[in-house]
Formats: structure tokens, C-alpha cells, sequence
């Protein structure tokens, strides 16, 4: 029941229990009265009911008498419903504050639970009163500040990971530019052609800090939705026909099976990072020189569904969950020199949600990786349209 319905219920009693009390005591009253002119005033006069009004001399001392009986009772009366006023009052108080009372104090129990850290046990109120949509507020609130508070350890890990990551990442081509320098300048490339090797790979190391960083700015940039994306209609087979085609020079054996028609509303910039990322990432952990990639795409609920498939070794299915994580690479690749930043996938996973899509990972049935992704399909009046976000 709720507090106001308990507030009505509760006037109303204060005023049927003692209007209901006067009532009783008014009869008692009056029957008591009957009684005494009948068995003591009446047989004193030696007169009955009947002679009463008869005899005009004797009522004046009767009346006497009985002025004061009603002085009396009318006093016992008053008495009475002050007294059952009083208790009414008390009980309906306590009543009412006792229901109030256990809400506020799982209330209050509820708050200092949080306050100290304790976001795992809800108040759980289930009176239907006013104070339950208070209580699961404030169980509400809790469940949100926990879902608050893991998001910000996630983020504090990861921002552990990026900085680490970073710095494996930037020490080994640091540390080969400085002995390449240093073998300069102590003068132990003698020949030109000596020379040429040592900045050579000196121009190699720096171009893979400087991709390294890009990638990274990119991936910073989406990550705050700061990244500049300008979605338009493309044929999905001629575009990835044009970026495989250098794929194929480099000794990647790549194969497509997308309809002639199908578009694609997306960035073609991201759309090429995309691209570039998934076959780079086949090349690098696929084991041998030559690496065969089917590229795949198939329309279904207004969305491309596009399928990059190696037959690398694949990943072991307990990585797969973190495949996409900043950084994140197995034991294996982050040992190994020149595996990569870590950040390729990353970028891939961004860059898809960024043009309304999503990824997933699972591996071949036979050996191979297969990295699965939506774009959302373009309209056929949108061919001469461009979203900018």
C-alpha cells in the first residue's frame, strides 16, 4: 500500500473511531440512564413509567438527580473520546512512521554501502509504495557506477598497454638507426656501397617509426570520433581488384568472388586502409612466401557481408577474443622483429565501426585465419550522393 493511501486510510480512522466512539458511549449512556429511573428514581417516588408523566410535582427533584448523573457522564464521554483520539493517534503514527521507517533506513543502508565500495548489493525493495522507485534508482545508480568504474580500469589497461606497446615498438628500429649512425660516423662502412646499405636500412627503419605513428594518430583519432569520414557509393569488386593489384606483384596470391554490382556505402580512403591492413597482416603471420587470400562478398539485410580468408596458421582460439585489441599480438609475433605494431587490426576494427559496420575473427577449418566484416550496402538513388561525418 502506498504512503498516500495509508495517509487517507489513516484520516479516515481519525475520524470513524471516534464518532464511532461517542456513538457507543451516547447509547451506553442512555440505556444506563433508563436503568437508574427505573430501578432507583421511579420505585423512590413509588411512580412507573407510565405515572411519570402524571405527576408534575416530584419531576423537579427527579430532574435534579438526574442533571447531575449527566454532568458526569457527559465529563466520563469527553473523557473518552480524548482518550480514544489520543490512542488512534498513536497507533496510526506509529503505524505510518514504522512504513516509512524501513524504507529509509534500506535507503540509507543501500547509500553507505556504495559510498564504501560496495557496488555488488542492491537494496532489493519490494514494497509497491513510493520508496521502491527510489531504491531501484539508487540500485540502478550503483549498477551504472560499477559499469562506469570497469570501463575506466579498461581504459587505464589499455592506456598501459598503448604506452607499452609504444615502447617495445619504437625501440628496435630506435635502436638500429643509432648502430647504423654510430658505424658512420666511427667510419666502418670504408666503400660507398657499404654506405648505401647502412642508410639503406637506416631509411627502412624510419619509414616503419613513421608508419607506426600514423597508424597510430588514425587510430587515436577514431577512437575520439575526430577521424574525418566521407562515405560514398563504390563498387566493391573494381576497388578491391585496384588494391590487390600491387598485393600480387609483392608474391600474395589473391583471389576475388564479388558480385560486379554490388556497392558499398564507405570511405574509400578507410576502405584502402582496411584493405591494406588485412592483407598485410596475412603476409607477415602467414608462414611462407607465398600467401593465397580469397576476398569474399555476399549482400544480405542491407548490409555487405566481405570476407578476407589466408591459409596461414591461423590463431589459437583463446587470442581470438583479443584479436582486435590496441597492441595486442600473440607471444609469438611480438618476440619476432619486424612482425608489425600491433595496431594493424586495431585500425581495422575503428575504421569499420566508423562507417557503420562490424568485425569478427574466427579461424579456417583446415588451417587460416578468416576476418569477417558489414559495411552498409549503397541505395540505388544514392549514386551521386556523399555523407560527410
Amino acid at each position: 500500500m502506498t504512503i498516500k493511501k495509508r495517509l487517507a486510510r489513516s484520516n479516515l480512522m481519525m475520524l470513524v473511531i471516534p464518532v464511532l466512539t461517542a456513538g457507543v458511549l451516547l447509547i451506553i449512556g442512555l440505556a444506563a440512564a433508563l436503568f437508574l429511573l427505573q430501578t432507583v428514581y421511579l420505585p423512590q417516588m413509588g411512580l412507573s413509567l407510565r405515572e411519570l408523566h402524571q405527576t408534575g410535582e416530584q419531576i423537579e427533584a427527579l430532574l435534579s438527580g438526574l442533571e447531575t448523573f449527566a454532568c458526569i457522564y457527559a465529563g466520563a464521554v469527553i473523557a473518552a473520546l480524548l482518550l480514544s483520539i489520543a490512542l488512534t493517534n498513536l497507533y496510526l503514527t506509529r503505524n505510518i512512521f514504522r512504513h516509512i521507517s524501513q524504507p529509509l533506513n534500506a535507503l540509507t543502508a543501500g547509500v553507505a554501502r556504495i559510498r564504501d565500495g560496495d557496488l555488488d548489493a542492491p537494496i532489493a525493495y519490494s514494497e509497491p509504495d513510493e520508496f521502491k522507485a527510489a531504491c531501484d534508482a539508487v540500485d540502478e545508480m550503483a549498477a551504472r557506477l560499477k559499469t562506469s568504474l570497469e570501463q575506466q580500469q579498461l581504459a587505464q589497461q589499455k592506456k598501459q598497454e598503448l604506452i607499452a606497446g609504444m615502447s617495445h615498438d619504437l625501440k628496435s628500429p630506435l635502436t638500429s638507426i643509432r648502430a647504423y649512425t654510430e658505424a658512420l660516423l666511427d667510419g666502418v662502412a670504408k666503400d660507398e656501397a657499404a654506405q648505401q646499405r647502412y642508410l639503406q636500412t637506416i631509411h627502412t627503419k624510419e619509414t616503419e617509426i613513421e608508419a607506426m605513428v600514423n597508424r597510430l594518430f588514425a587510430f587515436a583519432k577514431m577512437d575520439v570520433s575526430e577521424y574525418p569520414v566521407h562515405t560514398e557509393p563504390l563498387l566493391l569488386r573494381s576497388l578491391m581488384q585496384e588494391l590487390t593489384d600491387e598485393w600480387d606483384a609483392e608474391g600474395m596470391e589473391i583471389r576475388t568472388e564479388i558480385p560486379a554490382d554490388l556497392r558499398v556505402l564507405a570511405d574509400r580512403e578507410l576502405l584502402n586502409r582496411i584493405t591494406a591492413n588485412l592483407l598485410g597482416n596475412s603476409r607477415k603471420y602467414g608462414g611462407r612466401e607465398a600467401v593465397h587470400v580469397l576476398i569474399s562478398a555476399a549482400a544480405s539485410g542491407g548490409m555487405a557481408e566481405i570476407t578476407f580468408a589466408d591459409d596461414g596458421p591461423g590463431v589459437p582460439p583463446e587470442q581470438l577474443p583479443r584479436l582486435f585489441d590496441v597492441f595486442y599480438r600473440g607471444d609469438a609475433a611480438r618476440t619476432a622483429p619486424g612482425k608489425g605494431s600491433g595496431l594493424g587490426l586495431a585500425v581495422v576494427k575503428k575504421a569499420i565501426e566508423e562507417m557503420g559496420g562490424s568485425v569478427r575473427a574466427e579461424n579456417e577449418e583446415t588451417s587460416g585465419l578468416r576476418i569477417m566484416f558489414t559495411l552498409p550496402l549503397a541505395k540505388e538513388d544514392s549514386h551521386a550522393e556523399n555523407s560527410d561525418r
